[in-house]
This record gives C-alpha cells, structure tokens and sequence, in this order.
C-alpha cells in the first residue's frame, strides 16, 4: 500500500502514513497559465493506493484535485485506489430543499466513483444515509467519539454534561459521554412567545453548577454553539467548552463563540483551523486496515 498526500491533506496523510508504516507520496500540482490544473504522481505505483484529500473551502478546486489525483494513480498503476475525505463538502445538500435544486452531495460522491475509487473513507458526515444512498462502492464513515473523550478527559473536568446542539446529533453527545462516563442531552430551542428571545437549553438535564462540553460536527459561523454556550452560563453552569469534528470558522466563528463565554475550543484535523488540535489519523487508519483492501 502507499498513501498519497494532496496538497490540501492538512498533514494528516503523513499521518496515516505512518500509523500503517507505509510509504508516502507527496501528489504533484501545477497550474497552467489559463488556470487550468494538472497533478502528477512523482512515481510508478502497484497494489491499492490511499489518496487522502479533504474538501475544505475553496470546495470546487479542492474537488477537482482530489478527483484527477484518483484517475492519475490508476494510469500509475495502483490496482484499488481508496479515496480518503476527511471533510465531504456538501454534505449538507442531501436532498431538494426547494424545487430545481440539486442533490449536491449525490453529485460529489457520484464523482469520486466515477473517477476510480474502489473505496471511501470520511469523517462524521452530515447524513451518512447519502453514503448508502449514492455509492455502489464501499464505504466508512468515522465519528470521532474515542479523539473527543481523550479531549475531554485531558480537561480535568468534574460534574461533566456532555450536549448535542440539536436532537439530531444525540448520539455524538452520547458516543462521548459513555466514554467519559458523562450524562448527555440535547439542547433545544424555545422562543418566549412575548418577549421573541430564544433560549438553547438541555431538554431534561440541569446545568447550573456543572461543567458543560457541547460536541457538533461543524462549527461554521458559530451561531449555534453561542447561543448555547450563553444560556447555559446563564442557566448557571460552571464553564463551557466546545468540541467539533469539522472547523470551517467562517464570519468570525471563534470570537462570536468565545465572546458568549466558551472557555476553550477545540476541533479534529479534518480542516486546518486555530483549534485544530484532535488527530482521527488513528481512526483512519484503523477503518482502512478494516476494509482489508
């Protein structure tokens, strides 16, 4: 096996790399002057090759990347290629939201097939239905449970609640807390049908006096852990700490969640951000030594 590093790999294809004890390559780029782009593979290949490429912004160029990277590895001669996406953009475009749009993750992942790979490997995708639903190839998606409770335990907190912004994302609030051996809940929204303010606070469980780790898989702008984070230091809790899969930090995310009170903020490196300090390369490696590629 080799393991081909993209230029957007944030590191985490070296390692991989060397979580398995295989070899790394480094993916060849260049831009032609009417910007078109053109990759290489630096040498002849055999057997099952790993490309390991994450589709952060800017998503369409990265794409592309990651998709010419696949068809040369085939033309160097690797037999399987097994495409890792440790961010899948458009994940959250799983269905018609409002009539002429599109699937765009069908498309996405649609492409990555069409392009040679035998096999994908993500992390925490937004709805790994999609994955069932539009690849005929084999596929694994990683939730970051066993990465987040080392960092939650390396916090040294006492009478921890572990939340899900959403009821949705309950079973990653969960996955961590048995972990840690943490109660979990699911914040939910209310609006005061007088005043219009909205409040996000844990559905059953109290806070006041605890220490409390929200766990999401994005934080993009930032509103969402926030707004959390605020009522429940209004509701009494001792701190707030904020832990997500995939850092996009997009329209000043890290000062509006550290503004409403979060103490610390961490992310995986699936994205290359400032809290960016939870390696899954372990994760990773794991779920494709269990492909048996």
């Amino acid at each position: 096996m080799v393991v081909v590093a993209t230029p957007f790999s944030c590191g985490l294809a070296a390692r991989v790399a060397r979580r398995l004890g295989e070899e790394l390559l480094l993916l060849e780029r260049r831009v032609f002057p009417d910007g078109e782009l053109c990759v290489r593979i630096p040498s002849r290949v055999s057997g099952t090759a790993v490309i390991v490429g994450s589709l952060y912004p800017p998503q369409e160029r990265r794409l592309l990347e990651l998709l010419l990277g696949i068809e040369a590895l085939r033309g160097a001669g690797a037999s399987e290629v097994v495409a890792v996406v440790p961010y899948l953009a458009y994940a959250r475009q799983d269905k018609r939201f409002r009539e002429g749009e599109p699937v765009s993750v069908k498309i996405v992942l649609k492409s990555i097939e069409a392009a040679g790979a035998c096999a994908l490997v993500t992390v925490d995708v937004h709805n790994p239905k999609s994955l069932d639903e539009w690849l005929a190839i084999p596929h694994v998606n990683i939730v970051p449970y066993k990465a987040f409770a080392e960092y939650v335990k390396g916090l040294g907190l006492s009478s921890l609640a572990v939340l899900a912004p959403d009821k949705g994302a309950l079973h990653r609030a969960e996955g961590v807390a048995r972990l840690v051996g943490a109660e979990f809940d699911y914040v939910e929204k209310r609006r005061d049908r007088v005043t219009g303010e909205v409040t996000a606070l844990p559905k059953e469980l109290e806070v006041e006096g605890r220490d409390v780790v929200i766990v999401d898989d994005i934080i993009s702008t930032g509103g969402t852990i926030a707004l959390a984070a605020k009522c429940a230091l209004e509701a009494g809790a001792k701190s707030v700490y904020a832990a997500c899969t995939h850092a996009l930090l997009v329209e000043g995310a890290l000062d509006r969640i550290y503004a409403a009170g979060v103490s610390d903020a961490a992310a995986t490196d699936t994205v290359p951000s400032p809290i960016s300090k939870i390696s899954v390369a372990e994760e990773l490696a794991e779920a494709l030594l269990k492909l048996g590629l």
